[in-house]
């Protein structure tokens, strides 16, 4: 046995929750009341934190102040109670029908107000008792995503990590979205007449996750942006009476027009296609609630553009 491993075994699992506790919380008291222990408790568990890594990790005064390697150790330390309570509470034994558990998932906000509509039916009618949560998607990182606690993530392909256990899941290109009374509703768009308009979009970084990066040539690039927002969910209010025209996900826009007076015109030019992708984690992919949940995602991939069906 290594003199490292040796360390280890002498060391209480304990110890790492209050090591994520003290690299999270703004003071020793907080820290200590977090896990629910004594502050003096927590003072000895801080001493032996420090005296196994030899660094101070974390200070506290008037703000909390991590070291570097404090630093460093935050997200793995989150990350690696996750997989020990992951092995904890695994089980192969799995039934949607009589399961009590939650399960989580995060995706972009498009993705929750059009492909989530349409498949909660299908998990609440197979799986009453399973909690379906949906936590904040943040651009960036996948990985990140799983750091949070997220058990499957859907995000574009331009973000898709190859580390990770992966799975298509649509298939999808920008569309032009425009108040049914604008002049440009009923009929084909020009490349000149859509640079020239006045356009409405999500903020550049939500829209290159989704899209990708539009190439320098593409109208997509060149259009003048009057309005960007933070929420997908306001595009369809920015086109109704105005001027503008919506750059949304084509079948979102679908949507939208199946519902609202709105339209979307023809574009005389080609679109860029992108993915959204689900992954999840490598050590998990045997895991009978991920392979059920993974499935039930491709269920409802399929059914996009077609009626909500339910049925058993």
């Amino acid at each position: 046995m290594t003199e490292g491993r040796s360390r280890l075994r002498r060391l209480n699992i304990n110890l790492l929750y209050a090591l994520d506790a003290l690299l999270h919380t703004p003071s020793l008291t907080a820290a200590a009341h977090s896990i629910a222990i004594s502050q003096p408790a927590m003072s000895a568990k801080l001493r032996q934190l420090r005296e196994h890594f030899g660094d101070e990790l974390v200070l506290f005064g008037e703000r909390r102040q991590l070291t570097a390697l404090g630093e460093a150790l935050q997200q793995r330390v989150g990350r690696l109670l996750l997989e020990v309570d992951d092995t904890f509470n695994l089980t192969l034994a799995f039934d949607p029908a009589t399961a009590r558990q939650t399960v989580t998932v995060t995706a972009p906000e498009v993705v929750e107000l059009m492909f989530f509509s349409r498949i909660v039916p299908r998990l609440r009618a197979v799986a009453p008792d399973i909690t379906l949560k949906m936590t904040p998607f943040v651009h960036g990182s996948a990985r990140r995503l799983f750091d949070r606690g997220v058990d499957v993530a859907i995000v574009p392909e331009s973000m898709a990590d190859p580390g990770l256990c992966a799975l298509p899941l649509i298939d999808h290109a920008p569309a032009a979205l425009v108040c049914a009374s604008h002049p440009l509703a009923n009929r084909r768009i020009s490349r000149e007449e859509f640079l020239a308009a006045s356009h409405a979009a999500v903020h550049e970084e939500m829209e290159r996750a989704i899209f990708g990066d539009f190439a320098a040539d593409s109208p997509f690039a060149q259009r003048r942006v009057a309005i960007r927002t933070g929420l997908h969910s306001m595009l369809p209010g920015l086109a109704l009476g105005s001027d503008l025209i919506v750059t949304t996900s084509n079948w979102f826009a679908q949507h939208q027009a199946a519902i609202l007076p709105v339209v979307i015109p023809d574009l005389d030019f080609a679109r860029p296609s992108s993915g959204l992708v689900a992954q999840w984690q490598p050590y998990r992919d045997k895991e009978p609630v991920i392979r059920w949940l993974v499935a039930e995602l491709k269920r409802g991939a399929t059914g996009i553009g077609q009626p909500i069906d339910v049925a058993l």
